[in-house]
């Protein structure tokens, strides 16, 4: 029993991302219910009496691996989808010039902010009521000076005249390769 539910616990966890990107409520649904799994299976083993410090170290061992397998999913998650959208991405860069602001080519939805220099987001799908995520291309870097929040007062880290692209407040932005950040706005 505890095998079976370690196995789906671990499914789940490591696939939370791309259940969010299939339908978020099929997400919002299945991690609950795996932990709700979790919670039978504590109670069967803490009432039939046999190895109940065994099961309680099993339980304990399986949480500790457990946990950061939504992080590490959500990472390759992300490198497949941006590996899968990455020929999109540059021709939609290459062709911004020529764009509407706003729009879907390629089967990728994209943002633009006119600049100098152009700079693009590609929304992806995370995120609750106005806090999104998206991969940037951004070909003067400015972005990676968004480290996450000041250390004082909540102030943004990222240079003023950056602070608010494509009507967000950036929060943070990490490198993925080249001119292209993974950024995090509210």
């Amino acid at each position: 029993m505890v095998g079976i539910w370690f196995a789906v616990a671990a499914l789940t966890l490591l696939a939370s991302d791309w259940l969010t990107e299939i339908n978020i409520f099929l997400a919002i649904v299945a991690v609950p219910l795996v932990g709700l799994g979790g919670l039978v299976v504590m109670a069967a083993l803490a009432f039939s009496g046999e190895g109940k410090a065994v099961g309680a170290l099993i339980v304990a061992a399986l949480v500790l691996v457990l946990l950061p397998l939504p992080s590490w999913g959500g990472r390759l998650w992300f490198f497949i989808s941006f590996n899968q959208h990455r020929q999109a991405y540059d021709a939609i860069v290459a062709e911004a010039d020529r764009l509407p602001r706003d729009g879907t080519r390629h089967g990728v939805s994209y943002r633009i902010e006119s600049g100098p220099p152009i700079r693009v987001a590609f929304p992806q799908p995370v995120g609750i009521a106005d806090n999104w995520g998206a991969v940037i291309h951004d070909p003067s870097d400015g972005v990676a000076t968004a480290k996450g929040w000041g250390e004082t007062n909540g102030d943004y880290t990222i240079r003023p005249d950056l602070q608010e692209l494509w009507g967000g407040d950036i929060v943070s932005c990490s490198r993925i390769t080249g001119h292209y950040y993974r950024c995090w706005f509210t």
